[in-house]
């Protein structure tokens, strides 16, 4: 009898998806998307790319609870992308995602996200 492997995809709802984009330049936590009331907003995907000569860390916070640190390194083609096979759960209902780096003069971190919305 022959084996069958298969896999199972995850597909969403074009409506559910959301994306968000911001650029790091200080080491000042910045807002990658802002809370909704009604959705929790789980990170599917999250894209670095470093203009600089310069590696860097970007801490990823959820509503000011750091959640994981990713080392981002120096001038790249592509630039770094994480995908999450689970997506990372948001806390809470209407909270924030943010992001925070050193402050490292010339340094740049272009920062580019996916989201999916989820009601419970």
């Amino acid at each position: 009898m022959e084996k069958r492997v298969s896999r199972v995809e995850n597909y969403v709802v074009r409506s559910a998806i959301v994306t968000a984009s911001v650029s790091l330049s200080t080491g000042t936590p910045t807002t990658l998307l802002a809370g909704d009331t009604d959705y929790l907003l789980d990170l599917v995907q999250i894209y670095f790319a470093n203009n600089s000569g310069a590696a860097t860390t970007v801490t990823l916070m959820d509503d000011g609870t750091s959640l994981h640190t990713f080392n981002i390194p120096v001038v790249t083609v592509e630039g770094v992308l994480y995908d999450f096979t689970v997506p990372w759960p948001q806390s809470t209902k209407g909270g924030r995602w943010y992001l925070d780096m050193p402050d490292i003069t010339g340094t740049t971190i272009d920062v580019k996200a996916l989201f999916i919305k989820r009601e419970k």
